[in-house]
């Protein structure tokens, strides 16, 4: 017996749990059941075919987290189109590329999009266009005509080997690349969040990353959905109001990187909020610094930890669960059910040794959620795949016990004098200080040197000067004092990206600089 489809998984819930609550944005208070959602869904589905939107074809989605973006992917994924979700504060550059790279057959977007959008030539654009809201002119079609269609199933065939999702990866080092999923990894990633995620039914689930990213997606609202639990949208990430939907949705669930929390914590009514409600803390993107757990531990007592490492390729290959979690601070766990995790020499073009256990080695992953492989791209999928194993560019360590920690990105590597410094491991020790907020750690070029260490910090206390953190760092055990920072420079906010992860290539570009 195969997988159902992605839209398989919402007609199942349909079923069984019609008049459980699938969606909510309390932002305009919108709702809707599973019976309701799968509806308008195949609405949509025929109202997208009627646009001369079909089997094969792709369509972007440039949206804010809303209802219509959600009903909008699986209404194409019901009539085997690919899905290609793009960021709503994309440039006109990279939008322009990725469309066309895409081969984009129609995009959707809103208010927030449309000035980017505008501000392309008509032959940058799709064929056809859709306005997911009113107020935005000069489109084919909207959402609300697509809506006036056949509730009837259009009956396109689909099997679980047809693409699902075309996502494209930050392009931080080059052009975004657009990774494709077919609907047998997205399920089979679901599949294997359930152990660990432990959602039910009864939960009330919440990203606080935007959903056109992989890890809010494929790794949360997806399985909450696959469960028949309700998914609440939030369309922009802001502290107060996941602590307003905490308290009056009823929040039990949520997923995000740790900046989102250290956010969350930092907001200044926490102390007035009732926030018991909350059972599963689920990040990735980075380690959660043990002070931040043990403060999300004081404002949501009983809650449990989950810690999954992913990439874009491989959606996620390894876990921490909650039983293990606080014994292993900082680790990203062992390998899920039917995936496997190699360390191997990171310098080896043709990686076919481990690493011994305690040494640091790049994280290769085998695992059935692996990508179908890189859009038009064959030569990078090669170069990124050695014998079905996938090449992450992660550098890890795995204990004797068997836990992988993450090191850093290979990119990311400081060499200063010869010697080889990983930012994370003097960030982890800078993150001790109670006087840290957050931090960052880039190599700055040095003539002498070649590069020296320089650590970005917020501060979480204003008094905290560089001579108390260049102290901290020299009574630390765990740091070498060759990788100890040269230079501090200290801001009110670190630059992040659109998943909510510090932006270390913006850093690295203003070092560059000079």
């Amino acid at each position: 017996m195969g997988h159902p489809t992605v839209r398989e998984l919402l007609a199942q819930c349909a079923a069984s749990v019609p008049e459980a609550t699938a969606l909510r944005d309390p932002s305009v208070d919108a709702s809707l059941t599973y019976a309701e959602w799968d509806e308008l869904t195949t609405r949509v589905a025929n109202g997208l075919l009627d646009a001369g939107v079909g089997p094969d074809d792709h369509l972007s989605i440039m949206t804010k987290d809303s209802v219509e973006m959600m009903t909008l992917l699986f209404a194409a994924l019901e009539i085997n189109v690919t899905v290609n979700p793009v960021s709503y504060r994309a440039p006109a550059g990279r939008l322009s590329y990725v469309l066309d790279h895409a081969a984009s057959d129609a995009l959707a977007f809103d208010a927030a999009s449309g000035e980017t959008v505008r501000s392309l030539a008509p032959d940058e654009l799709p064929p056809i266009t859709i306005a997911v809201e009113g107020g935005v002119e000069g489109v084919d079609h909207t959402f609300d005509d697509l809506t006036d269609s056949s509730p009837e199933s259009p009956h396109v065939p689909l099997t679980e080997d047809d693409p699902a999702l075309l996502l494209y990866t930050s392009g931080t080092t080059g052009k975004p690349k657009g990774v494709r999923h077919t609907h047998r990894n997205v399920v089979e990633a679901d599949l294997l969040c359930l152990p660990f995620n432990r959602l039910r039914p009864s939960d009330t689930n919440v990203a606080l990353g935007p959903l056109y990213h992989v890890g809010p997606l494929l790794a949360n609202f997806m399985p909450a959905l696959h469960v028949g639990a309700t998914n609440v949208i939030q369309r922009d990430f802001d502290p107060a109001v996941t602590l307003d939907y905490i308290e009056r949705e009823g929040v039990t669930s949520m997923w995000g990187v740790p900046t989102h929390f250290n956010a969350i914590l930092n907001e200044g009514s926490i102390d007035e909020r009732d926030t018991d409600g909350v059972r599963m803390i689920q990040y990735s993107g980075s380690a959660m610094p043990p002070e931040v757990v043990r403060r999300c531990r004081e404002h949501f007592p009983g809650v449990d930890f989950v810690n999954a490492y992913g990439t874009t390729e491989i959606i996620f290959a390894t876990v921490i669960y909650p039983e293990e979690h606080d014994d292993h601070l900082g680790s990203i766990g062992r390998a899920v059910p039917n995936a496997e995790v190699r360390l191997v020499d990171p310098d080896d073009p043709v990686p076919r040794k481990s690493v011994p256990r305690g040494e640091v080695g790049e994280i290769l992953v085998k695992t059935p959620t692996c990508m179908e492989g890189y859009w038009r791209a064959p030569e990078k999928t090669e170069r990124a795949t050695v014998d079905g194993w996938y090449r992450t560019g992660d550098l890890g360590r795995r204990d004797e016990a068997g836990f992988v920690y993450f090191v850093d990105r290979k990119d990311s590597m400081i060499v200063s004098g010869g010697e080889n410094i990983y930012p994370a491991e003097v960030e982890n020790v800078l993150h001790e200080h109670d006087g840290v907020d957050s931090v960052a750690v880039v190599g700055a070029p040095d003539e002498e040197w070649g590069e020296v260490v320089t650590a970005f910090v917020v501060r979480s206390t204003p008094d905290v000067t560089r001579e108390d953190l260049e102290r901290h760092v020299l009574e630390s055990d765990d740091i070498e004092d060759f990788k100890r920072p040269r230079r501090y420079v200290f801001r009110s906010e670190l630059p992040k990206t659109e998943s909510g992860k510090i932006a270390r290539q913006t850093l690295v570009e203003e070092v560059t600089a000079g």
